[in-house]
């Protein structure tokens, strides 16, 4: 069983072992290959793209069963493979410390009357958070602050445009936290926040990060479409803006900010969350497609 995010190359081991001791060979693919080198790493020359997609095609060829965290990634899989009931969409889970928490203060997050929408993990170019100053440029004069919290080869950039919008009291910069303590930064704010760049890939992506957010009972308010549209259309737990467009993205803040029944959207995607990403629902689910 190979747990594959990137590099896929990984999935070669699990290959040559079943192959060697004549065992059942099982592929979780959690980023979509060669799809994620083009648009994550950049890299698009086609003498390196084509000996991965080969590759691709031939861990995918010699696997019993693959299993993919969303349904477009089912249907993109399958193109590659003659068995196409082979490829079955199994969405990841939320771990069991991403719960709601009551609200009480953290050291990081003043509790001020400012409505708190915050974004946690990597801050990175496919992650489309240059949205964030330009939408915060259009919010000035609101009362409304950006937490962000994580890491990564964009933060010196997003820091940058940042200072250069103006905006810098619209946002607070935390530095990466464990795990284990995303739920009370959670809970220290009003509603989270998710976005993609704008490609294809993305539009079939299902984040884990949803599914975390959605365990802590988070509110969403999304910049993205696909499957991520989908599934908060489908729990009731959010909005969503078209992808780069930061003047509907403001006016969907305004509109969180003073109309919708916040408690409501958290109950739902509590909901959402236990029927469709809860662990032990998953397991026996990977188990009964193993067996």
């Amino acid at each position: 069983f190979t747990f594959e995010v990137s590099p896929m190359t990984q999935a070669l081991i699990g290959v040559s072992y079943s192959k060697k001791f004549n065992v059942p060979n099982y592929l979780y693919v959690q980023d979509l290959w060669p799809e994620n080198v083009e648009v994550v790493a950049g890299i698009t020359n086609p003498l390196i793209i084509k000996p991965i997609s080969r590759m691709v095609n031939y861990i995918n060829k010699n696997c019993t069963k693959i299993f993919a965290t969303s349904p477009s990634f089912v249907k993109e899989i399958q193109k590659r493979v003659e068995d196409k009931e082979k490829v079955l969409y199994l969405p990841q889970y939320a771990e069991d410390f991403y719960r709601p928490l009551p609200r009480k203060p953290v050291p990081e997050i003043p509790q001020d009357d400012r409505f708190k929408i915050i974004f946690t993990g990597n801050i990175g170019k496919a992650q489309g958070l240059d949205i964030l100053p330009k939408t915060a440029e259009l919010l000035k004069g609101e009362d409304v602050v950006f937490v962000i919290v994580g890491d990564g080869r964009y933060r010196e950039e997003f820091e940058k445009e940042i200072r250069d919008r103006g905006v810098e009291d619209m946002f607070i910069l935390i530095p990466r936290q464990p795990a284990e303590r995303i739920p009370e930064l959670l809970a220290a704010c009003d509603a989270a926040f998710l976005s993609f760049m704008d490609t294809p890939l993305f539009e079939k992506t299902i984040p884990a990060k949803l599914q975390s957010y959605m365990a802590c009972g988070m509110p969403i308010i999304a910049s993205a479409s696909g499957e991520t549209e989908r599934i908060i259309k489908e729990a009731n737990c959010g909005v969503c803006s078209p992808i780069g467009d930061e003047d509907v993205l403001a006016e969907e803040v305004k509109y969180f900010m003073i109309i919708i029944d916040k408690k409501a959207l958290s109950h739902n995607a509590c909901s959402y969350c236990e029927h469709f990403f809860d662990k032990k629902s998953f397991l026996n689910e990977l188990e009964e497609m193993i067996k």
